[in-house]
């Protein structure tokens, strides 16, 4: 792939502890955070107890929208982590009796973000958790009629935080509008896609987007109402399932601009600037036939910014996608997720897992 422009490549700084790590393999793992805009990486392991999370294998991160100093962290088989230090140090909390197995995705009430909720694993069913304290305590507002089915996936409506969606494992889309009291069923996927991701257009928050993990894209425009399959049109063929938008793993919406989407998919890259109808191919560095986009993230306060991430290595973009900035991450692990800090978009936070 030719570049018009030289692209450097930046080392991240890697600084691990020797202090005891919490549940995981090896010490390059856990978080890492940039203080300039992702260019260069720090670990941020440090741990009460003088522990570790170096170790941790990270599933979901969320940011405060009000206090961009706090942050959870929702991880593999250590439940979830916080910290009210921009992550200098973090604290686990006591989600319930067991320690939750999985912490697939994490959301903050935007409006009340001492608000937060939590999908997880606890025993061998999915639950949906709900925190009004900060996470200090957890209700189970959601679970699972039966062991071995999963919910994956939660978002909040940005203007309307008492909408949610959450979706399954089993390809169930549930929709709550009093904050998780009670719920119903909104949708089924066809042949029970498992919805792994939703995402609200800031702009426009009756629509909403689900990720069928490589399956495909849906998408509401009525906050529900009504459902319908997103398609991509290449060479004169329209791919929807299986190929396309059907290899969809990964997906954000831009802050501040409405019917901005991205989508990571079998072809790479793609960018929508009408809302899904269209879609556009964002060329990046890597081979999208061998290596998943696994995170999006869009600067909150520049929409030219955009990060993904791919295997162990973290892409950014300053010019809406023409260049992009290399930066290698020295790690067996995944880039799991990338979020910004919505108050300091210099921040980044990078969440990283074994596969």
């Amino acid at each position: 792939m030719k570049h018009t422009s030289k692209i450097l490549l930046l080392l991240p700084t890697m600084i691990f502890l020797s202090a005891c790590s919490l549940t995981g393999g090896g010490n390059d793992g856990g978080i890492f955070r940039s203080d300039d805009g992702g260019k260069t990486f720090a670990s941020k392991d440090k741990a009460e107890n003088n522990r570790t999370i170096s170790g941790v294998d990270i599933l979901s991160l969320a940011v405060n929208p009000q206090n961009g100093n706090e942050i959870y962290a929702g991880s593999k088989a250590s439940g979830i982590f916080k910290s009210t230090d921009g992550g200098e140090l973090w604290k686990q909390l006591g989600v319930s009796r067991l320690t939750p197995a999985k912490v697939y995705s994490l959301a903050i009430d935007p409006m009340n973000p001492n608000t937060l909720y939590a999908v997880a694993a606890i025993g061998k069913r999915g639950k949906i958790m709900k925190s009004t304290d900060t996470g200090e305590t957890w209700k189970d507002t959601y679970s699972e009629p039966s062991d071995g089915s999963l919910v994956l996936s939660v978002a909040l409506n940005p203007q309307k935080p008492s909408d949610i969606f959450a979706g399954t494992d089993q390809g169930q889309i549930i929709f709550s509008e009093d904050s998780g009291e009670t719920w119903r069923s909104a949708y089924w996927t066809e042949g029970k896609a498992a919805v792994s991701k939703i995402v609200f257009d800031n702009a426009n928050p009756d629509s909403a987007y689900f990720v069928l993990f490589e399956k495909g894209i849906i998408r509401t425009t009525d906050e529900g109402k009504n459902f319908e399959a997103l398609s991509w049109k290449k060479d004169d063929r329209t791919f929807s399932f299986g190929s396309g938008l059907g290899g969809a793993v990964s997906f954000e919406t831009d802050p501040m601009r409405g019917g901005w989407v991205y989508a990571g998919t079998s072809e790479g890259l793609l960018r929508s600037k009408d809302g899904g109808d269209n879609w556009e191919i964002v060329k990046t560095l890597s081979n999208p036939n061998e290596l998943n986009i696994r995170s999006i993230a869009v600067n909150p306060q520049n929409s030219d910014e955009i990060i993904c991430t791919v295997a162990q290595a973290l892409y950014k973009s300053v010019d809406g996608g023409v260049n992009w900035l290399p930066v290698q991450f020295d790690t067996s692990r995944t880039l799991e997720v990338a979020e910004y800090n919505p108050q300091n978009p210099g921040q980044v936070f990078v969440g990283l897992n074994k596969r």
